[in-house]
This record gives C-alpha cells, structure tokens and sequence, in this order.
C-alpha cells in the first residue's frame, strides 16, 4: 500500500525558500574581503532564510520565500515556467504566514521576501501574496520590512493593496524591450503586464507617505541576446522617470528543458560592470554623455577594465588631477576614488594639505588604481598623452611584463611558483612536499 507523503510547511520552505533566488537587497562582491556597493552577504543560516546586506550596511535576516512554484508562463529562462516537468508545491495563505511569524518569534528572521509563479493569472496570484502579507501585518501583528513582488499582468486594484502592505514592491521586467520580450516569452506583454504595473507602483509611492516606499525590478541579463548600451537605455529610463530605488542584473544561466537550455550562460563579469555602471549614475551622478565613453562600439562594456577607467582613459586630458584643489565631484571622477573617501579627502584638505600615498590610502583611497590620475605634492604621473602611451599602449605594456619577467629571480621552490616552500599553505598536500622532506631538495643555484 502507497502511502501519500504531504509536505509540511519547513519542508515546503525548504524547497520553495531555495527557488527564491533572484533579487533581494545585495549582489554577491567579486572578491573576498573588500568592500563596496554590493558586500556578500554571510552564509544563510537555515532553509529559506538569507542574510542580506542593506544600503546603511547593516545586515538583515529575511524569509526569502516563493509562494508557489506553479507557473502557466513560458518564460524562456525560467526554471518555474511550465517548459519544466517537476512537481510543484504551493502553500496555504495562513500557514505561510504562520510560518514566517513562528521564524519572527524566535528571532531567526526580522524580514520577508515573498515573490511566487504565476498560478491563474497575475492578478489571482498577487492577491493571494496581498492575504499573506496582510495576514502577517494584521493577524501576526508584524511591522517591519516586507518586499512584495507584484506579479506581471497584475490589475491596479491588487498594486494598490500590495502598496498599503508592501515596504518595498517590484515587478520584474526581465528584458529591457519590447523587442527582446518577444524573445522570451509569446505571453507576455512588456507593456500592458510590465510597464504598466511599473507606473502604477511610481505613481502610488511618488508623493505619498501611507505605502511601500519605493519598488525595484531586476533583468536577466544575456536571455535575449540585448546588448549593454540596450540594459543602459532602460536603467536611465527606470531611474529618471520612474525614480526605482534599485535595478538588479541577474546573469543568464540555461534551464533544462527550456527553449534557451543550449543557450551560452552569461558571465558574471558582465552583470558586474552593469552594476558598476548603475552605481556610476545613480550614486556618482555621472551624467549619461560620460557613461557613454565606457561602452565599445557594438554597445558593451569591456570585461577587462571597469566602466570608470574607461571614461577616465577617454578624459585624460583632465588628469593628473589635484587631490588638493579638485572639487568632490572632480575627485570622483578619479578611478579608486569614492564617495566616502571623495568626503574624507576634503574634510582633511582643510585641515592639512595632503602630500603621502599613506595619507589617502587612510582615507580609502585604492592606490592600484588611482596613482595614474591623481597628483599631489611629491607626486605627479605623466600627462595626458604621454600617459596613455605608457599605460595603455600595446608596447608599452609589453615591454613592462618583458622588464618585470627578466627582473624577477626565478622561483626555488619544486613546483615552479614560488621562491620557497617556507610558508607556503599547499606544502604537505598532494604532490607537494611535507615539511620532513624540505631538507632534501636541492638548493637553488
């Protein structure tokens, strides 16, 4: 005799917690232990639930949670669409809400991420999110951050509810035209499911003091085979005219099944110079004729060289610009220099005139980058032209790497790498040598 197995709702969390994977409030950092727009977030500490960094840099435990995996949509990209034959699972409106308020209770969670599929339509499937949240809000007695997803095709009278409960709402617009929806998806409308729902959202938070504070919205960025400069359009669009508090770019990655499964995966690098774009204009107020020089003529940004390298490469007639008269937006401007350390450097130039490397390196400053574009007292690279040819020609830099090879002594240690095993913290693994053998190898000549 087969015995039916129901999920409960921790099992429930832990599958449909793992499947809510898009945006939340952070992009994982490129490299481990520096800082920056996006800090990584720590490891999640259970099923469903995701520390995330916030804008002040505090962090917060969210719920992070879809409410069902049922979706009748054909989204090319999506592991939910109906493209993908696996079981689904859904929960119940109270029991979710429970759950999350159990979570609340014992102080694993101070937040909620709640987005879902498409069951129905997109109308249905946002009302039953709004009976979530206002089953949290008013049963569970709930009052702190709720980012509510507003499903595509949803009617304004389920965006007005989702706005009195939400603190924040996005719709996910996943493609930046029209064009490259029809890529994507023969049921979806950008405009009437997408842009229209958008609007709504703007013109309900613009103004008002009752409701979600803002909304947000992600692409998936190399689905539709839409170039930089086309994400570029869009994101100066969304921010302008729609004031968006954030846009995030999830790098494309191929689902089995779908029709895009032989489709190339998008590399992260890409969304990382989309994010440093996005936090050039929305944070730096890079005006939209600078950002223009960070992208190559088929309308991408190079993978080698951050965009802000690229406009000062392009602008090299401005530097080396001086640290101690330059204004603060001059001196963001300069690669390796940022908000925080642009205020630093003019709050101390009062004071003292700064002439060390040791100086703005104490205000945040990334010597790697900055030395070209930056002079001060003891301190002044080359102009612009000269500049140029010693930093970014081809020659040049060939006969650096040539120089820098020949000077080097070359390494002592077995495996070719290094210049002794002495601290070295792949000594004693496999086919490398223990500490007991080190005394017999032989000596460099």
């Amino acid at each position: 005799m087969l015995i039916k197995h129901t999920p409960d709702a921790y099992e429930k969390l832990r599958i449909l917690g793992g499947m809510a994977t898009d945006d939340i409030l952070t992009q994982p950092e490129t490299r481990a232990g520096r800082g920056g727009p996006y800090p990584a977030p720590n490891k999640n500490p259970t099923h469903g639930v995701y520390r995330a960094s916030m804008p002040n840099g505090k962090y917060i435990n969210l719920m992070r949670v879809i409410f069902t995996d049922f979706c009748k949509m054909d989204c090319h990209y999506c592991p939910n669409s109906h493209w993908v034959p696996r079981k689904r699972y859904a929960f119940k409106v109270d029991e979710l809400a429970r759950t999350f308020a159990e979570l609340v209770r014992r102080q694993t969670v101070s937040g909620l991420f709640l987005s879902s599929g498409i069951a129905g339509d997109g109308s249905k499937t946002t009302e039953k999110l709004v009976k979530v949240v206002d089953a949290v809000r008013n049963k569970y007695g709930f009052k702190g951050y709720i980012h509510m997803k507003v499903m595509p095709g949803a009617e304004y009278e389920y965006v007005e509810a989702a706005y009195r409960l939400g603190t924040r709402l996005s719709v996910n617009m996943e493609t930046p035209t029209v064009e490259h929806m029809q890529k994507l998806s023969k049921m979806k409308d950008l405009k009437r499911d997408i842009l229209d729902p958008m609007e709504w959202v703007h013109n309900l938070t613009e103004g008002h003091t009752n409701g979600a504070v803002g909304q947000a919205t992600q692409l998936v960025v190399g689905a539709a085979d839409e170039s930089d400069r086309d994400i570029f359009g869009r994101m100066d669009q969304l921010y302008t005219d729609w004031k968006l508090k954030r846009i995030y770019y999830a790098p494309f990655r191929p689902v089995r099944y779908t029709p895009l499964e032989e489709h190339p995966p998008t590399p992260m690098a890409r969304s990382h110079r989309l994010y440093q774009v996005d936090w050039l204009k929305r944070v730096y107020r890079f005006s939209n004729d600078e950002l223009d020089l960070a992208f190559t003529d088929n309308g991408f940004l190079p993978l080698d060289q951050d965009p802000k390298t690229s406009i000062a490469v392009e602008n090299l007639d401005a530097f080396p610009m001086d640290v101690n008269h330059a204004k603060k937006d001059q001196l963001l401007r300069i690669p390796g220099v940022g908000p925080k350390s642009a205020e630093r450097i003019v709050r101390n130039r009062s004071r003292h005139s700064i002439d060390t490397w040791r100086d703005l390196t104490a205000m945040g400053v990334v010597r790697k980058r900055a030395w070209p574009f930056l002079a001060f007292p003891g301190h002044r690279p080359p102009r612009a032209k000269q500049l140029k040819l010693d930093l970014f020609g081809e020659d040049a830099r060939e006969k650096r790497r040539t120089q820098a090879v020949e000077s080097v002594p070359q390494p002592a240690a077995p495996c070719g790498e290094r210049m002794s095993c002495t601290g070295c913290p792949m000594l004693g693994m496999p086919g490398h040598p223990s500490a007991d053998s080190l005394s017999a190898l032989p000596l460099a000549s």
